[in-house]
């Protein structure tokens, strides 16, 4: 019997139609099998040991998140040494690496990133899925990241651009607006964009295009209200977002103008700084990269690698140090000892707050102290006094200090300060490893320190600056041993009783600047302004003379992460030494700088994070000695 011709057709287009079924099931089952999977199925520990650092291998693509992963302290160029494959897609056909396919199941220790906004991919194996949006029940909230990744390169000039937080009023309002627009949100948000910046709220509707919608809300210091309580957000494992935006459903839109209009100027100002906290987790390429290495090495519990120390050029003057006669005990470091609860304890807040997700912190500011009664109970009674000297007080361990003396040619101030710590109780050394208790960072790059210098009870090294700089005092150099650091210029007047007090303070607040010599800031003609005296108040404490955390040690820095002002220690000794040499405030534009220095901060944190303080330490003559 002959077939008739004119049923081939037909017949093909059958059979593609069930080759096509067939394609679509296995598609459906692979994707529902991939939708299986948690975040214990996503790691194979044989290449990531937990008591090793988190390594990464980046796939090459032409992309500027691609090249600032592949420039992360974790990456390296030996892909045998990975722990997780980083690989970039744009949306489209594309073809595994050849590491997918040599992994015990296919995308196990993968990390797939979308660039593609509009386009959605569906997970094929174990990997984990990086993009802007996902299709309806396919986000796995324990494993993947909804976020854009396609960012562009950090550009040091764009918080020249940023708005400021503040004024609190700002010019108009178009929530309301937006509010009265509930048919077309999307047209509303159109046409709004040119007006964020002068919009306290922004409504963000779930969208395809929510997490750009995001970003443009966070970069015009607009407080985003997202109208979804499905809605993923960008690290939301990670952020506390409820800090820096809302959520409402959509069917409460007619009640939320009022609603917002509750809030206390207080929380208004407060979000719209950590909006701006959050935004720089997640603007640039560079910014970006840190957070999401920083996150996957918490969603598989392998810590990132420590921060190395600043290597220290070491340069000694001559016939000094012959004294081996060291008599004190020094209380071994703890750096380190912290990676555990830094990643899981602690770890929201230092998100939450802007503190850098490079590296793992070697220690932490913010450990609460133990209950009262340790010292009384096996395992805590090591909270002790060294040295023979009082105890310190308080429930943590005990611990010393270093001193960095600041210097370029004053030696005669320098000489008076070694002399002065000469058996001062608290100060740190290290015998075995012949680490020093006082550090002389030396500025002046033209000549060594020469002649006969003070042989005290405990070594003193001197460190070469690389260059010319206040900011010398600042580094965290190879040779500290300890948290707590007393910075002093070396025209300073001190002795051994008001440091002792001091650190005393600084151990009951480690978060914050500790110290002696204080200013504040003013505003006048609309500008900031730099301060010598306050009325009472102050705002800043002066790097001279001030106990510091070895990771935390600028007046800035400290008022933007932890929200506290300095701390002023009541000086009873003479602020000078008696070195003739004059300082930089004799300088006839030296205040005028400052306040060049205020007005350029202000603006790049977006705000004045400085703080106002009446608060002050001063000693009780019956609990230190000599003051």
């Amino acid at each position: 019997m002959r077939s008739n011709p004119t049923l081939c057709p037909k017949r093909i287009q059958i059979l593609l139609c069930i080759l096509a079924a067939i394609a679509l099931f296995k598609d459906v089952a692979r994707a529902s099998t991939a939708l299986a999977y948690s975040n214990e199925d996503i790691v194979d520990f044989r290449h990531c040991s937990p008591f090793e650092t988190l390594i990464i291998f980046v796939h090459h693509f032409e992309h500027p998140l691609a090249l600032a992963l592949a420039d992360h302290p974790t990456a390296t160029k030996n892909e045998n040494q990975a722990c997780l494959f980083i690989v970039f897609t744009d949306g489209g056909n594309h073809s595994h690496p050849h590491t997918w396919r040599s992994m015990a199941a296919p995308g196990l220790n993968h990390v797939v990133l979308n660039i593609n906004d509009d386009v959605s991919v569906a997970p094929e194996g174990r990997e984990i899925i990086v993009q802007a949006s996902f299709e309806k029940s396919m986000f796995r909230p324990l494993l993947d990241f909804s976020l854009s990744p396609n960012v562009q390169t950090f550009n040091s000039d764009t918080w020249k651009t940023r708005p400021s937080i503040m004024p609190l009023n700002r010019e108009a309002k178009p929530i309301h607006t937006r509010c009265r627009l509930s048919r077309s949100l999307s047209r509303a948000w159109d046409t709004a964009i040119a007006s964020l910046t002068s919009s306290t709220f922004c409504l963000v509707p779930p969208s395809n295009t929510f997490q750009a919608r995001l970003l443009e809300s966070l970069r015009a210091g607009c407080i985003p209200v997202v109208l979804s309580h499905t809605q993923s957000l960008p690290f939301q494992d990670q952020l506390e977002w409820r800090l820096a935006s809302f959520r409402y459903p959509l069917s409460m839109l007619d009640f939320i103008p009022e609603m917002l209009e509750q809030l206390e100027k207080e929380d208004v100002m407060e979000m719209r700084r950590r909006g701006r906290v959050f935004l720089a987790r997640i603007d640039d390429a560079q910014a970006l990269s840190k957070s999401l290495v920083a996150a996957l090495s918490e969603r598989i519990q392998i810590d990132l690698p420590l921060r190395p120390p600043v290597p220290s050029q070491q340069i000694a003057p001559n016939g000094v140090f012959h004294n081996t006669s060291y008599k004190f005990t020094r209380i071994t470091s703890r750096f380190g000892t912290r990676q555990r609860s830094a990643s899981r304890s602690y770890s929201r807040a230092r998100w939450s707050s802007g503190r850098d997700l490079t590296y793992t912190p070697t220690t932490l500011h913010d450990v609460p102290m133990m209950p009262g009664d340790a010292p009384f109970y096996e395992g805590t009674t090591n909270i002790v006094a060294v040295n023979g000297s009082p105890r310190l007080g308080l429930t943590r361990d005990e611990e010393q200090f270093t001193a960095i003396i600041l210097t370029y040619d004053r030696d005669d101030g320098v000489k008076k300060i070694i002399e002065k710590l000469r058996n001062c109780p608290y100060l740190n050394k290290v015998l075995e490893a012949d680490l020093c208790l006082i550090i002389v960072v030396w500025n002046n790059l033209d000549r060594r320190p020469s002649g006969t210098w003070p042989e005290i009870h405990m070594p003193v090294e001197f460190i070469l600056a690389e260059r010319n700089t206040l900011l010398s005092r600042f580094m965290p150099y190879d040779r500290i041993e300890t948290e707590a650091i007393v910075s002093l210029d070396d025209d300073i007047g001190t002795d051994q009783a008001e440091l002792a007090f001091g650190f005393r303070m600084w151990r009951e607040n480690r978060d914050r600047l500790v110290g002696f010599p204080d200013r504040y800031h003013k505003f006048e003609n609309g500008k900031g302004m730099y301060g010598l005296n306050g009325n009472c108040e102050h705002s800043l404490i002066l790097t001279g003379y001030t106990f510091v955390h070895k990771d935390l040690a600028m007046n800035y820095l400290v008022a933007h992460l932890t929200r506290k002002p300095p701390l002023k220690v009541i000086k009873k000794v003479d602020i000078n030494n008696g070195s003739a040499r004059s300082g930089l405030s004799s300088r006839g534009n030296h205040y005028k700088e400052r306040d060049g220095c205020i007005q350029m901060l202000s603006a790049l944190y977006g705000y004045n994070p400085l703080l106002f303080s009446q608060e002050t330490a001063r000693p009780n003559d019956n609990c230190v000695n000599g003051l």
